[in-house]
């Protein structure tokens, strides 16, 4: 015959089993319902040079100087994920092509030496479709300085 003491040992083995399968069912059950949670796309990984690539109309004038209309085909740098290259930039040609920094509503054109005249400067976003541009020219004989307003085609 089993004793009384046996039987209750016996008893409360199956219960704290019962329990520990439950406790590791339970957890399971939240691990894995914590794996299924859909996640929206963070904006924040997007990349800030896709607002800025594309053709742009820049109407430029030169100080002292009358306008002139031509297009910048602005394209991503595959080169540095900070970077976008500026395709006739200045109305230089279409074979010829500058770099820009990025930043969150900005372009800058560090000075640089493109089919032998030496440029700088910046454009600034207003609106998503249309940059406000300042730049300096140097063809080693004249420094002109432009405004140029930019809006995308």
């Amino acid at each position: 015959m089993v004793s009384k003491n046996t039987i209750t040992k016996l008893f409360k083995y199956r219960i704290s089993m019962k329990s520990m399968r439950l406790l590791f069912s339970t957890l399971t059950l939240i691990v894995s319902l914590v794996g299924c949670i859909i996640e929206e796309d963070d904006p924040s990984l997007d990349d800030i040079r896709d607002k800025f690539t594309g053709t742009w109309r820049f109407d430029e004038k030169e100080v002292k100087s009358t306008a002139a209309f031509y297009d910048v085909l602005i394209t991503k740098d595959p080169a540095n994920s900070s970077q976008i290259l500026l395709r006739n930039f200045g109305n230089t040609g279409n074979f010829q092509q500058a770099y820009g920094i990025v930043t969150a509503s900005k372009i800058t054109v560090p000075t640089q030496t493109i089919a032998s005249v030496i440029m700088t400067g910046a454009g600034t976003l207003s609106g998503s479709t249309r940059m406000l541009w300042t730049y300096s020219i140097n063809d080693a004989a004249d420094l002109k300085n432009y405004s140029a307003t930019a809006n995308k085609q």
